[in-house]
């Protein structure tokens, strides 16, 4: 897992999953896209998690987020 220090947590970030060709790129809180990261990199050590800021509105917001508050 790959992440900046996290912010507060009504800042929007950009959280990037990777796991062999399958490249997958939401927005989402930073608690949530840290949450996400945290329980990803535990779970399936084969997964590569990003979390950063380079974020692009048009992004789609991360799949049922509010699970990860």
């Amino acid at each position: 897992m790959k992440a900046a220090a996290p912010g507060p947590p009504n800042r929007r970030r950009h959280i990037q999953i990777e796991t062999g060709p399958l490249r997958l790129d939401y927005q989402a809180s930073a608690e949530q896209a840290e949450s996400v990261a945290r329980a990803l990199a535990q779970r399936f050590p084969e997964i590569t998690v990003t979390v950063d800021d380079d974020l692009d509105d048009d992004l789609p917001h991360l799949p049922c987020a509010q699970l990860w508050d």
